[in-house]
């Protein structure tokens, strides 16, 4: 696991500090970065069960880990210091959330119900395994999950928000509306649904208080220049349309079950069948796109990307899949173009698709020999995501390729 110390590790080095170390601490531009990155090395000192596990699921996949936690966790227990199996849950439940955001779906997936079968009256395991859910692109099984927080704690607000938010992405805004507003927490995603409906004068108060609470937050800054105007331009409206596209339909899930079991060749028959019976199904467009570039067809997964694009312009995931689309082809100004757009103007930092889409551009950049920039953005790739052993390697060659300070 990637952290602030051993990321020279990650690299190629070890038993002192490496010229290929200090280029990286010189290339971070970013500070705040690198303070993250010694936050999250903090928080991960006071998990030691984080490693316990992973190393266990190397060893002996999933269901190998729950059989094992059963039969040694006192052991295990005493070990760590953990002293219950609600706080080895929530453990394992702050770590499926991580691999969330570096776009590590099945190890979120993997965690989480390791969580909730170690503690199946823990709210906030159900709540790592709803979200876990959703982007694996299983929907009903996700707000499932989310119901199962609420059913739980019914005073647990989170799952209204998570139950909004997968309502909002599959297009249900009269659903995601009911349930934002039962989560106090939520005023950002009912503000941007109500100007997105031209309900101005309901979101102006919202849109006033998120102004002042969090002035610098993308979202805020954008809801507010759109109540000074009063009404959305086309640029406006389309960075608040939704960044993701979701899908009830349980034949889109089966696709994206079989893309992330690497089964490409089904996933693109299956997402096919999806789309031929309902045209405007997203989710299963997306799929679909993915599906052909992993089996290599990058002009068919463009159409299938643009497609997508043309209803959903906003889709992280249609623009970083035409991205790596038109890199396939060859083109790679076009691809540099949409991933520049994707990490410098739409206003969704934390969006799963960040991480492949700044892996992309550090690789464009590497091939033209621009080594400072695909420094640049491989190290906040790698920062994201440490577990990209393909952009680690590449990462480790910049630095080599680097000139000395």
């Amino acid at each position: 696991m990637l952290t602030f110390k051993n990321i020279r590790l990650l690299l190629g080095g070890s038993g002192g500090r490496k010229p290929e170390a200090e280029r990286l601490d010189a290339f971070l531009a970013d500070p705040a970065l690198v303070r993250s990155l010694r936050q999250d090395e903090y928080r991960r000192k006071r998990l030691p069960l984080i490693l316990v596990s992973l190393l266990l699921g190397l060893l002996l996949g999933a269901g190998g880990v729950l059989l094992a936690l059963r039969l040694w966790r006192p052991a295990v227990l005493s070990r760590t210091g953990i002293t219950s199996a609600e706080e080895m849950a929530r453990s394992l439940a702050s770590q499926g959330q991580a691999f969330i955001h570096a776009r590590e779906i099945d190890k979120a997936l993997s965690h989480s119900r390791l969580a909730v079968e170690l503690a199946p009256d823990l709210a906030d395991a159900w709540d790592a395994l709803a979200r876990s859910l959703f982007y694996a692109g299983q929907t009903v099984e996700a707000e499932q999950a989310a119901r199962r927080c609420l059913k739980i704690n019914p005073a647990y607000s989170r799952g209204y928000h998570i139950l909004g938010d997968f309502s909002f992405y599959t297009g249900d805004w009269k659903q995601a509306e009911a349930y934002w507003k039962r989560a106090p927490d939520a005023r950002r995603g009912l503000a941007r649904l109500l100007l997105l409906e031209n309900r101005f004068e309901e979101a102006a108060p919202l849109v006033q208080r998120l102004a002042r609470e969090t002035p610098d937050e993308p979202y805020a800054r954008i809801m507010s220049e759109a109540l000074q105007l009063g009404r959305l331009t086309p640029d406006l409206r389309r960075k608040l349309a939704p960044d993701f596209v979701a899908s009830r339909n349980p034949e889109t899930a089966r696709g994206w079950r079989q893309l992330y079991a690497r089964r490409y060749e089904e996933a693109a028959a299956t997402f096919s069948r999806a789309v031929s019976r309902d045209p405007r199904d997203g989710s299963a467009i997306i799929g679909h796109g993915w599906s052909l570039l992993k089996i290599g067809t990058p002009r068919e997964a463009q159409s299938a990307f643009e497609q997508a694009l043309a209803t959903w312009p906003t889709s992280y995931s249609a623009l970083n899949g035409l991205a790596w689309s038109r890199k396939a082809q060859g083109q790679a100004e076009g691809a540099l173009t949409i991933w520049h757009q994707v990490v410098d103007e739409l206003p969704r930092v934390d969006q799963v698709e960040i991480p492949d889409c700044l892996k992309g551009l550090g690789m464009v950049y590497y091939e033209r020999g621009d080594y400072a920039q695909a420094n640049r953005y491989l190290a906040r790739s790698v920062m994201i995501d440490p577990f990209d052993a393909e952009t680690a390697a590449l990462l480790r060659s910049t630095l080599e390729k680097l000139p000395p300070p």
